[in-house]
């Protein structure tokens, strides 16, 4: 089998898959996957030409998919430009598969342009590595490949998703004979993982109504996640029958869940003998990172007798030094089932503290920004009230806390923020991302930092009316 004929077979597992959005960087050791995957009917090419928007531009389509994208890379230092999206989208749970040419392994570090060791290269920040075999005269190195994708692939989706890379070392000639059929093959293998939901037994979930109400005083926190109407719903019934209140960060896309408490970081910087009542006694989390400073540090500080964890697999962080309980569902699942078998509660001045503080709040902040002189916290706030059916792009540093202080309009689409590492160097390339396929009025909210520092995201073609 000719090596050409391989890399198809690389694009067709992929396409049969449903992992049909690729973002290629040109180079000449990736020439084969690049002709490969271009000339398959199934693919949407984008072509970045700098590695590190490139990664970025990836990770925010796969955010706004909610499932893989492919980035495409020659051999070199090309590939180490990737890793900063990769972390990203590491820490954020974002699945991307990360293809990177290489030279064969015989003239690694043996002086040869642009051959370096990457051959677990990400090891550190992807859910698992790669390599494919160099030599394919065997049946069983054809094999070998095929099943390789088919993984990379299952491995990227299931559980906590996140990146996965695939290293393909290339001999010469890279290029097809003219005169060779150009054809995909349909008798390729293609895997299916049937994920299945996860749930308690009876007698778990006993326990933890047994814990519930014992509580007096019980939070449900929100940390960083897409926007879910399910969630939302779900969020909003079991707030509704147990009066207990929901907070969210502001990365955490809650700001439509009715009553949520939104302003963390204003609500918490108060004194210690104003900040112990509102100790909880059961903490419940779900989500990713959280921006809110103080919102950390007082979960931190006074801690609850029990602090559940939801997330559908692996071992969570724990963040506030209190996890008592890792629950392996989705938040949605799990807070469906928790509202059947949790008592009814008219009333309660726990959640009516809360809702008291979220009104205090509210008023403190939009009084400070009235007595200003104009500031870029006005602007900020300017800008949220004239576009609010947008989706919200927020860069790290300064103006994801401007509207974390502000807080969202519940007519706001979706908001996204690159708080894996918080770093600054891709912001804009991941709204880019997002606009170039999600066909909303996508709103980034930038500083100048980020925003020079990441000025490459505009170097392509595409024209991105929606940003």
């Amino acid at each position: 089998m000719s090596i050409s004929q391989t890399i198809l077979d690389i694009a067709e597992i992929c396409a049969r898959q449903g992992v049909n959005k690729l973002i290629l960087s040109s180079g000449s050791r990736n020439a084969p996957l690049i002709l490969a995957f271009t000339r398959h009917s199934s693919f949407s090419n984008y072509l970045i030409s700098d590695e590190r928007v490139a990664g970025y531009v990836a990770l925010g389509m796969a955010q706004s998919l909610g499932r893989p994208v492919i980035l495409l890379c020659t051999s070199g230092t090309a590939a180490l430009n990737f890793a900063p999206a990769i972390a990203e989208a590491y820490y954020q749970h974002i699945p991307l598969l990360v293809f990177t040419a290489d030279r064969p392994p015989e003239w690694i570090d043996q002086n040869d342009g642009q051959a370096i060791r990457q051959r677990n290269v990400f090891e550190n920040h992807v859910k698992k590595s790669f390599e494919l075999p160099v030599s394919l005269d065997h049946e069983d190195a054809k094999w070998q490949l095929q099943r390789t994708v088919n993984e990379a692939i299952i491995n990227s989706k299931i559980g906590i998703p996140g990146p996965v890379h695939i290293n393909v070392p290339l001999r010469e000639p890279l290029y097809p004979d003219t005169a060779q059929p150009w054809k995909y093959s349909k008798k390729v293998p293609v895997i299916n993982f049937r994920q299945s939901k996860k749930d308690l037994s009876q007698e778990q979930w006993i326990s933890l109504k047994d814990q519930w109400v014992a509580a007096t005083k019980i939070l449900i926190v929100g940390g960083q996640g897409g926007l879910s109407d399910v969630l939302t719903t779900a969020l909003e019934n079991i707030q509704a029958k147990s009066r207990v209140p929901v907070l969210g960060d502001v990365v955490s896309n809650l700001h439509r869940v009715h009553n949520v408490v939104a302003h963390p970081e204003i609500i918490l910087g108060q004194e210690d003998n104003k900040l112990v009542e509102l100790r909880a006694d059961l903490l419940i989390t779900f989500g990713g990172a959280w921006v809110s400073k103080n919102l950390k540090m007082f979960l931190r500080k006074f801690p609850g007798a029990l602090h559940w964890h939801v997330q559908d697999s692996e071992i969570p962080p724990d963040t506030f030094k209190s996890l008592s309980d890792i629950i392996p569902m989705d938040p949605v699942t799990f807070f469906t089932k928790l509202k059947e078998i949790v008592p009814q509660i008219q009333d309660s001045a726990w959640y009516q503290q809360w809702q008291t503080e979220e009104t205090k709040a509210c008023e403190l902040v939009r009084n400070f920004i009235d007595i200003q002189q104009f500031c870029e916290l006005q602007a900020v706030d300017i800008v949220l009230k004239a576009a609010k059916e947008v989706h919200l792009h927020l860069a790290n540093s300064t103006p994801v806390r401007w509207v974390d202080m502000i807080g969202l309009a519940p007519e706001t689409i979706e908001i996204s923020a690159n708080r894996g590492t918080s770093g600054i160097d891709g912001c804009t390339s991941t709204a880019v991302g997002h606009a170039l396929i999600n066909g909303q009025q996508n709103l980034l909210i930038t500083g100048d930092m980020a925003l020079f520092y990441d000025r490459n995201a505009f170097w392509h073609q595409y024209k991105i009316p929606n940003l």
